[in-house]
């Protein structure tokens, strides 16, 4: 295997589209201007997202789409370089009308967190570590 990816469901595909780059998600120029689907690159390694409308999603899923009101299947975490960082991405999703679930905060003394959702209720985390506060 060389590359993983991970493919989302989405109710409003350019809404998300749209979320996606306001947050700071590069758009993958493969797949740019594509009207059926997103793509994003994320991170040193271009870690591939893709965004499908849920019709699609659940052709290739072969289930329903998790109902994002009242579960989630899994949680997506994002690395960042300082606790600066995760500030400004906090207020960024909140600009790019995501919503904050889980205010930034020190957790265990190393971590600083904070958790939002994207416009389809899929659920991403934000994270500094403190290399010299890691017990």
């Amino acid at each position: 295997m060389k590359t993983v990816w991970l493919n989302l469901p989405s109710k409003n595909l350019q809404l998300t589209k749209r979320f996606y780059r306001e947050i700071g998600f590069r758009e993958n120029p493969m797949h740019r201007g594509a009207d059926h689907l997103g793509s994003f690159l994320l991170g040193d390694s271009n870690f591939v997202v893709m965004v499908f409308p849920e019709e699609a999603f659940t052709r290739f899923t072969g289930n329903d789409v998790t109902d994002t009101a009242s579960g989630n299947e899994m949680l997506l975490n994002l690395d960042a370089q300082s606790r600066e960082e995760v500030d400004i991405m906090a207020q960024t999703v909140i600009e790019a009308g995501g919503e904050v679930f889980a205010e930034p905060s020190e957790v265990d003394g190393w971590m600083y967190v904070m958790g939002f959702t994207d416009p389809d209720g899929h659920r991403w985390s934000m994270l500094y570590m403190d290399p010299q506060k890691m017990s």
